[in-house]
């Protein structure tokens, strides 16, 4: 899908997979494609791109991160990544000093499967 075009899905056609494949607990998924459904466009297109072929967009970067980045510096999962991008676009000041401070998300933004 070229992130160009309008990427069109629903909670529910996220939160199985999140579920089963991913390791997310059923309310942690479904906070966190909330956020991804009502994510702005470029952002939401580069997750269905995610999503959907498993490539992530490199030039995507909202307040100097980018997916990439925070999938290895902060070590999110993709969904986690692309929710914190929208946080990061929402809420910049209050992201960036959690961000900054190198310690976890907030528990609502966490989303690492708990052992």
């Amino acid at each position: 899908m070229s992130v160009s075009r309008r990427a069109s899905f629903t909670v529910q056609d996220l939160v199985p997979r999140m579920t089963t494949d991913l390791g997310y607990k059923p309310a942690v998924a479904e906070r966190i494609a909330t956020r991804l459904v009502t994510a702005d466009e470029p952002v939401k297109a580069a997750f269905w791109r995610w999503w959907t072929t498993g490539e992530i967009d490199q030039q995507l970067e909202v307040e100097g991160y980018t997916i990439e980045r925070l999938i290895k510096e902060k070590k999110l999962p993709p969904p986690t990544a692309f929710s914190t991008l929208t946080w990061l676009q929402r809420d910049p000041q209050e992201a960036l000093r959690t961000l900054g401070r190198g310690r976890e998300l907030p528990p609502r933004f966490r989303s690492v499967p708990s052992v």
